[in-house]
Order: C-alpha cells, then sequence, then structure tokens
C-alpha cells in the first residue's frame, strides 16, 4: 500500500517557508544542534567512529549543494558531524517525504535532529521540492541531497538522477561532491538497528564543482556522479572525529 507523507506537495513549500520565517526557525535551528551535540553526535561515535577528509576544499561559508552517495541511515548524521560549525548550522537536508515524513511526529523529529526538509522523490510533488531546494540555496542556506533517490541495497553507488543537474544549473552555487565509505557496513539497508560492532567510517568532500547554464542537467548529474565515484580513491588531509 502507497504511503502518502503529511505534506502534500501542494503544501511543502508554503509549510517549510512559514517554519523559517519567524522566531520558532531560530529555535528548532538551535535546540536540533544541542540534541546532535548531547545525544546524536555521541551516539554515532559509539557505532561508526569517523575519519574526515577533504575539508581544505570547503572554504567560505557557502551556499554549497553538497551531493553525497547513500546507502545508510547513517549517511546524513555522519555529513552533519564532519562539517564544521559554520556549514552545519545553514544546511539543510533533503529527506525523503514518503519516508520520513509519512507521520508527524516522525517529520518533527528528522526536521529537529537533522535539520530536514520534506523532499518527494517522485510524482507532482517533486517539482514544488525542487523549488524549495532551489529557494534555500538562494537564501544562502546549503542543502545536502542523495542524488541517487534511495539507499543502495548491496552498497554499491547507483547512477544519480537528474534533480541534482537541475539543482546544479538553477542554483548557480558550487557542488561539492561526498563519498561516504563504511556506513553500509555499520547499518544497511534492510536492518532495523546499526550493527554492535564499531565499524570505521570515512566521509570524503571532493573540490567544488560548478556548472552554469545552459547545460543538460543529466549531463551534470553524470560528472558530480563520476566526481563522487572518484573520490572512492582519492584520500586528502584527515581530520579525526
Amino acid at each position: 500500500m502507497l504511503k502518502v507523507s503529511y505534506l502534500s506537495h501542494r503544501n511543502i513549500l508554503h509549510a517549510e517557508m512559514c517554519l523559517a520565517s519567524d522566531e520558532r526557525g531560530a529555535l528548532i535551528l538551535w535546540t536540533g544542534e544541542a540534541l546532535r551535540q548531547t545525544i546524536l553526535f555521541p551516539a554515532l561515535r559509539l557505532v561508526a567512529p569517523l575519519r574526515v577528509e577533504g575539508l581544505e576544499h570547503l572554504c567560505g561559508d557557502g551556499p554549497f549543494l553538497f551531493a553525497a552517495n547513500h546507502s545508510s541511515h547513517l549517511d546524513a548524521p555522519l555529513v552533519l558531524a564532519s562539517l564544521p560549525g559554520r556549514l552545519r548550522l545553514r544546511l539543510r537536508v533533503a529527506a525523503a517525504a514518503d519516508y520520513f515524513f509519512n507521520t508527524r511526529c516522525k517529520g518533527a523529529l528528522v526536521r529537529l535532529t537533522l535539520n530536514a526538509f520534506a523532499f518527494e522523490r517522485k510524482g507532482p510533488g517533486r517539482e514544488a521540492s525542487l523549488e524549495y531546494a532551489q529557494h534555500l540555496l538562494a537564501g544562502g542556506q546549503s542543502v545536502l541531497i542523495f542524488p541517487e533517490g534511495t539507499r543502495s541495497q548491496d552498497g554499491h553507488m547507483q547512477p544519480f538522477k537528474r534533480g541534482v543537474g537541475t539543482l546544479a544549473l538553477a542554483g548557480s552555487v558550487p557542488v561539492i561532491p561526498i563519498q561516504i565509505e563504511g556506513a553500509h557496513v555499520a547499518w544497511p539497508k534492510g536492518v532495523r538497528w546499526p550493527r554492535r560492532r564499531r565499524v570505521q567510517v570515512v566521509v570524503r568532500f571532493g573540490a567544488p564543482l560548478t556548472f552554469a547554464c545552459p547545460d543538460d542537467p543529466l549531463r551534470v548529474a553524470a560528472l558530480v556522479e563520476q566526481a563522487v565515484r572518484e573520490l572512492a580513491n582519492a584520500p586528502t588531509c584527515i581530520a579525526g572525529f
């Protein structure tokens, strides 16, 4: 049976703008950061010790469009933990509306802890989600997107969808490719909880990519995918977590 998120594609943009337009936005932001520092990140260290590479590529305050491979529920928390505070506090995570926002409680928790927004992966709501992501980038906030559209079943990267190309061209911001290694071993798709044994995870940031119109979104998506794949064997400067 198809699950429908409580935020339809017709009101995603309106609801998110309302939340960000008043004092609640700042309250949610700082409450979420407090939860990340006191609960989420310490728990992450127990499950998946993190090594971060390529921080030298993150110059300035953005905005950036971060594009990462996706094989685990740990991916978004790992990227958040890897980023300097100046970027993490201005990052919004695109989270699947049909999975993370199918109930109000789950949606509120994900929005608070990951600073996420509902992203419709299919159907007419997809255009509204892309529009809202463009609105965030235009407003100076960075966006994290997983261009495969879903977690990989076996840990191998799937082809990137054209949405990342559309955002890269419409947003006119640098695209930061991210390679996440080890997360699938720590918490693979289909497993209810992370595995008990600690698994070393690496988050590797690549050099920024820039694109300009006119260009083909599919071509841009393919280039971003290639950059993420190439990061698998491109170690750079290392920071511990």
